[in-house]
């Protein structure tokens, strides 16, 4: 009888039994579903509904320049170029997997000068001469994968590739809403400035009235040198509004790729809004499909899945095929002839059986990286719906502040009047005309600031709700691969 059948059952007995085991490892975290994650409670409705923004939702603001500074950024700006390197990288990676599932065959060729030696099995006519050995061949390999982990090493860097895809399309939102932002301060610095030249205007008229009231013997120097000062208090509050125009002009030019002189030719901001701010009707159910971080983050999970999966298959034996041919002789007479010629073909086994705990490592390792994608996934929706929650709960207390700003206004102009006409006919003195138009400056800059921070909070919104990103669609389950996990070792 061959030994040959009753060697092979112990020996594959042997090598399923050698394998390391598993057991006790094993994921702990739990993706958190964005449906069961409440808005709103019932004392504070959910707002007016409105669609989801649109790919290029900057343009509802109905302003030329803006869209032609998120366009020069998105063409050249160096944050975008970091993205798409990272994502040609994670591309490579993912061809280096998925060659890893191919065969492949090298080829070489080798001329050796060597030296036999006389005490080993080399006959006479080589013992202790030197020689030239000749050598040209093809070898080819290939791993039979039979448990599937260089498979789930591909699917893992494919899930990378995803992810990286994902966040070239979240860095170009990022980058348009910080232009945006941007773009929004500048407005405001020019509408500050435009306060601080009105109120240079109120300054100069009042100086002038004192010095009809000082040559009238109604009132003294002194009021004479506050009005002076005023003007000079005002003149430094215009300095320091063309100060911050120039600097979110300058900012605004490096933020389109583009060097700080860009900034010159950045006119006064003309942003509209012609609609009102609220929520679609399918938030938060389709949020984890909408916003680009929450999408990687996904299919970062999937890939931390595979990534398990194979860490799972290298506790099984490893099966390789082998084969070569070609040609090989000492010496140039007899190359390349038939009785040169060699070839072989095999199998070979390896499987690990004492590792000091190598392979366990690795796969607590890999669940422990699945954990934290989990709870990095988790904290990213829940950080998407405060940023929701909180713009639009912004927005609607700004939009009151600013009615009641504008009737403020309104009032503390009327009083202004007065007082200064009192002031003209001798009736009150300097100071009742200072906190007259005191209260005004700061009430006209409040009122300001809060029409302008309702730019700000709807391009925070249209961020917070991905900004338009529309992902081709969600990674797949195991479920849905049909992909069988490994089993256990026995």
């Amino acid at each position: 009888m061959n030994m040959a059948f009753l060697v092979a059952p112990s020996l594959i007995a042997l090598i399923l039994g050698g394998c390391a085991p598993w057991d006790g490892i094993d994921r702990q975290s739990a993706m958190t579903d964005a449906k069961t994650l409440a808005l709103s409670a019932p004392s504070d409705p959910i707002p007016e509904v409105a669609p989801w923004p649109e790919g290029e939702w900057w343009r509802g603001y109905h302003d030329a320049q803006l869209n032609q500074l998120i366009g020069e950024a998105l063409a050249g700006n160096p944050s975008l170029k970091v993205a798409q390197a990272r994502l040609r990288r994670a591309g490579a990676l993912a061809g280096l997997a998925e060659a890893a599932l191919s065969p492949h065959l090298d080829g070489g060729a080798s001329i050796i000068d060597q030296r036999f030696n006389e005490g080993g099995l080399y006959p006479d006519s080589l013992a202790g001469k030197v020689k030239t050995e000749n050598k040209i061949a093809l070898e080819g390999a290939y791993t039979l994968d039979l448990w599937g982990g260089r498979e789930a090493e591909y699917r893992s860097a494919l899930g990378e590739l995803r992810a990286s895809e994902i966040d070239a399309q979240a860095a170009r939102l990022d980058l348009a809403a910080a232009i945006a932002q941007s773009y929004a301060r500048l407005a405001a610095a020019f509408d500050q400035r435009d306060i601080s030249h009105e109120v240079l205007r109120q300054k100069q008229e009042i100086q002038a009235l004192t010095a009809r009231q000082v040559r009238s013997g109604l009132v003294t120097e002194v009021e004479t040198r506050q009005a002076d000062a005023a003007i000079a208090a005002a003149r430094a509050d215009i300095a320091g509004d063309e100060e911050r125009i120039s600097l979110l002009r300058r900012d605004l030019a490096v933020l389109t790729g583009a060097g700080p002189d860009r900034g010159a030719a950045i006119t006064r901001p003309g942003l509209s809004m012609r609609a009102g701010v609220g929520l679609p009707s399918t938030l938060p159910a389709d949020l984890i499909g909408r916003r680009p971080d929450i999408v990687a983050h996904r299919w970062r999970i999937e890939a931390a899945t595979r990534s398990i999966d194979a860490a799972k298959a290298r506790f099984y034996p490893n099966v390789d095929l082998t084969a070569f041919l070609g040609f090989k002789s000492i010496g140039l007479a007899n190359f390349m002839t038939a009785g040169s010629f060699m070839a072989g073909a095999g199998p070979a086994i390896t499987l690990p059986i004492f590792d000091a705990g190598r392979l366990r490592s690795q796969l607590a390792e890999a669940n422990a990286t699945l954990d934290i994608t989990v709870e990095l996934y988790n904290g990213a929706v829940l950080e998407a719906l405060r940023d929701i929650v909180g713009s639009l709960t912004s927005w609607r207390a700004n939009q009151a502040r600013l009615a009641e700003k504008s009737l403020a206004v309104a009032s503390l102009e009327e009083a202004y009047r007065l007082a200064l006409l009192r002031y003209r006919e001798g009736l009150a003195n300097y100071l009742t005309v200072l906190s007259a138009e005191t209260a005004l400056i700061a009430e006209r800059r409040q009122e300001a600031e809060f029409r302008n921070r309702q730019y700000g909070l709807s391009i925070a919104l249209a961020h917070a709700l991905g900004g338009g990103f529309a992902p081709q669609g969600p990674p797949p389950s195991r479920a849905a691969s049909g992909d069988p996990a490994p089993r256990a070792p026995l």
